[in-house]
């Protein structure tokens, strides 16, 4: 096992820890219902199905991009859904109906959904488990470490 999935399997466990003895608003102190009010849903009602092998295996792979720590907020272009973790990593993503693997984003960070309204993007663990959907327009903080792929739409 990779450095990186180790860590990212023993963040994802501190996650669900901490998802369940926190109350901050944010994605991961949510364990049930829907969240009207952020954009992000997480009931089981709005549940995808799992990636499949082939669908990790042959993920896009974008080039990292890397921004300034100082950057207070996520600009996002119309028609994309950002996002950045604690350690600067970025993504930005628009194509439809293709899974990408997110740039090494650890930590908390911001979520932008800014795709046309009702957009729904879906983020999945390294097992492909779906874990969370952003309805655009959206902007908020997600604790990165543990979600590996995206479908922007």
């Amino acid at each position: 096992m990779t450095p990186r999935k180790l860590a990212a399997s023993l963040f994802a466990a501190a996650a669900i820890v901490t998802s369940a003895l926190t109350l901050d608003g944010t994605a991961a102190a949510h364990t049930g219902g829907e969240l009207r009010h952020t954009g992000l849903l997480t009931s089981e009602r709005f549940r995808q199905p799992p990636l499949t092998a082939a669908q990790m295996r042959n993920a896009v792979t974008p080039e990292a991009t890397r921004s300034s720590w100082a950057a207070d907020s996520l600009n996002c272009a119309y028609y994309y859904i950002c996002g950045k973790g604690a350690n600067g990593n970025r993504f930005d993503y628009t194509t439809c109906n293709t899974t990408y693997t997110l740039p090494n984003l650890v930590g908390w960070g911001s979520l932008h959904n800014n795709q046309t309204p009702g957009t729904r993007a879906h983020f999945y663990d390294v097992n492909g488990a779906w874990m969370f959907s952003s309805d655009a327009p959206d902007r908020n903080d997600v604790y990165w470490t543990p979600v590996w792929y995206v479908i922007a739409c």
